[in-house]
């Protein structure tokens, strides 16, 4: 069987394998667990199967229907709240006139546990329209939509995608692009194709929605496209009431028919967040002989491990230090508290065996190389089977299999952060000139992000991931499997269990190799670009945040950046990840304030949602927030408000609402705080925080 394997490998990737000894096979090759996983009809915790109805897919917290007005859904509801002002629309111009293809046949296909398949048909202005729709468990919605001329296709002014949301629910948008995210204003919003004019980086992703639900949109290629300009391919504009989300497929004179588009539409938050998502702690092992973590091992979610010392480079899973490894994950479970190995998947170097014989197979072209160390690490694409093959058997069975860890931290994700035109693996597309253009892997990225999934779901049984002082997480994983990243592709990165963010605001707020004192968040993001970016509930999936402050030590002399991290992080339930670069007495403090109260087992009640306990009445500023904490049986609260401004001092007046009326102390000092009648105040620099603790 290993044999027939490698021979059907040498035919399908070009390896000439046949003919060699199967002990010449490389293992990881070989082994039939990765695809084995692709022939399951599985759903992974915390989803639910696919449902459906007579023209309806129902999935974990989100319902799609279709009806006469349209090929493509009519409605999108996520938490029951509808996300579509009208039917998304496939139009088209001709003679001046936009017309919509209207829903005239629909077939479903296919209905298993993990997706479902349905055939849209529809005609107008001359051109039929077939759009075949596969969702799958999480929500994503592939579309193959294929164009047919009934009549010549000539006159045709445009081809468009159009979503229109409510104004109310598309607040923010965030992208693949890193300076396009935050607040939707008045002004239009061109998105280009090319996220960056130096590296191959596509804008492949883009949403719309609030701090709680929205709506995505996800590219592999242009290929078929013809947009006026690349660099608006698709469009953002408010108008009224409602905010309009446009692909610009066709708006020059090309032949139709025969033509395909592809793209996906997933509404989120994607899955259930775990009950205490906004009090989860993650750190690193490093510094572990001072780090705050040694004083509530009881209360951290994981320890990241990095590779230094463990590993060569950044992605050489087949070469570890196992002695090193396995005495610092021993004193890890000694403490009670999970264990994450950081490997970057988006690499390959020559340190690795493999380098050599798999490097045209395996890289990334447009070729980017970053030095690390000396050593020149290559960009891959996990478009590439033999790829995927190969990192997931070296960090799944040769990484956390072999030293019993709770999970994997990819500091990187695969696939589809850069764009690639390799054709010995499939990717790029060559158009009517010659010319060889960029795709994504989106759908492989999937399918690598899944099976790593299913994997950990299966292999890791015991509970360190969990930390004592957890509530009850339902179906939420037991293991952990993070991926960092800046922009965030729920399509491709859904199946973690949670993200790192964060690490590139850190770059404007210090200099050169010392902080800045000026540094602050309110300069380098803002609130628009933090909440389209930085938070867990849009989302689905717990997001942490990644604090490089430089205040660490054992005796650190600053503060004021931690403490400007927690005003922001707190009141918007944004949990923290690396905390070894904070200042450790004020991480231990705020640490053990929460676990006093008891914070994963209460009621939190972000900034931006209508709070039963407290209202901001001065001033009234969009920077100025309060959230809670509650145990209502208890008569019980933790108050934080926050000074987000950037350079206003203000004494936050605040309104106490709920029936009955608290004794309020300081939560850090425990100094009693005067109320007068339901009122209270606090003087706040800017970006900065008070922790208030009220009691019935």
């Amino acid at each position: 069987m290993r044999f027939l394997r490698a021979c059907l490998l040498a035919v399908v990737f070009g390896l000439q394998l046949a003919g060699q000894a199967v002990a010449d096979v490389p293992l990881w090759l070989a082994d039939g667990t990765y695809d084995m996983y692709g022939e399951q009809d599985r759903v992974l915790r915390p989803w639910t199967p696919v449902a459906i109805g007579r023209q309806r897919i129902t999935v974990w917290g989100r319902e799609m229907t279709w009806n006469a007005d349209s090929i493509l859904p009519a409605s999108i509801k996520s938490q029951g709240e509808e996300l579509l002002a009208q039917p998304m629309r496939l139009t088209v111009m001709r003679g001046g006139q936009e017309r919509a293809v209207p829903l005239q046949h629909f077939r479903i296909t296919e209905h298993k546990k993990s997706r479902a398949t349905v055939v849209a048909k529809g005609q107008a202005a001359g051109i039929a329209a077939e759009a075949t729709m596969t969702a799958e468990y999480d929500g994503f919605l592939w579309v193959t939509l294929r164009l047919d001329a009934q009549e010549p296709d000539t006159g045709i002014g445009a081809v468009r995608i159009v979503a229109s949301l409510p104004a109310r629910i598309a607040t923010l948008y965030q992208t693949f692009s890193r300076p396009l995210a935050g607040w939707i204003g008045e002004e239009p919003i061109d998105l280009p194709w090319r996220a960056s004019t130096t590296d191959p980086i596509a804008n492949f992703y883009h949403w719309v929605g609030n701090e709680d639900r929205g709506l995505g949109f996800t590219y592999t290629s242009l290929e078929g496209w013809a947009p006026a300009s690349e660099d608006a391919f698709c469009t953002i504009r408010r108008e009224h009431d409602k905010v309009i989300y446009t692909a610009n497929v066709v708006e020059k004179p090309v032949r139709l028919a025969g033509r395909l588009f592809q793209f996906g539409i997933q509404a989120t938050p994607i899955k259930p967040l775990p009950p205490d998502y906004h009090s989860m702690l993650s750190t690193a092992w490093q510094w572990e002989e001072w780090a705050p973590w040694q004083q509530m091992p009881q209360n951290i979610d994981t320890l990241v491990i990095w590779p230094p010392g463990y590993m060569r480079g950044l992605n050489d899973p087949y070469h570890i230090n196992a002695e090193a490894l396995a005495e610092t994950v021993r004193l890890c479970h000694e403490r009670g508290v999970g264990v994450l190995f950081t490997g970057c998947p988006q690499k390959i170097s020559p340190l690795s065996d493999e380098f050599e014989a798999w490097r045209d197979e395996w890289l990334n072209l447009a070729e980017s190389v970053l030095d690390w160390e000396g050593t020149p690490h290559y960009q891959n694409c996990g478009r590439s089977y033999t790829l995927r093959k190969w990192l997931y058997y070296g960090w799944a069975k040769a990484v956390v299999e072999r030293f019993g860890l709770e999970g994997i931290y990819f500091d990187g994700w695969q696939a589809g952060t850069m764009a690639c035109h390799n054709e010995r693996h499939g990717c790029g597309w060559v158009d009517e000139e010659g010319q060889r253009h960029l795709t994504v892997p989106v759908l492989e990225g999937r399918e690598f992000n899944q099976r790593m999934a299913a994997f950990l779901e299966d292999h890791v049984t015991g509970r360190l991931g969990v930390p004592e002082t957890a509530p009850d997480r339902g179906d939420f994983p037991i293991y952990h499997y993070r991926l960092h990243s800046w922009e965030f592709v729920p399509s491709v990165m859904g199946f973690a269990t949670s993200w790192l963010t964060g690490e590139f605001a850190a770059y404007p707020l210090k200099g050169v190799g010392t902080l800045d004192p000026q540094g602050t968040f309110g300069k380098a993001l803002g609130l628009g670009l933090f909440r389209a970016r930085c938070l867990s509930t849009n989302w689905g999936v717990p997001n942490f945040f990644h604090v490089v402050m430089w205040e660490h030590g054992e005796h650190p002399k600053r503060s004021q950046q931690t403490v400007m991290a927690y005003a922001w992080l707190l009141p918007h339930g944004v949990p923290l990840g690396e905390t070894r670069y904070m200042n450790r007495h004020v991480v231990a403090k705020v640490s053990r304030a929460m676990m006093d109260f008891g914070t994963r087992r209460a009621v939190f009640t972000p900034c931006w949602r209508p709070n039963t306990y407290v209202q901001v009445e001065q001033p009234r500023a969009r920077e100025v927030v309060a959230a809670t904490w509650a145990h209502p049986a208890r008569k019980h609260v933790l108050i934080v408000v926050s000074n987000l401004q950037v350079s206003r001092p203000e004494t936050v007046t605040l309104r106490w609402t709920a029936s009955w009326l608290p004794r309020l102390t300081n939560a850090l000092t425990g100094e009693a705080v005067p109320m007068r009648g339901s009122r209270f105040t606090a003087r706040l620099k800017p970006e900065t925080f008070v922790l208030f603790r009220a009691q019935g």
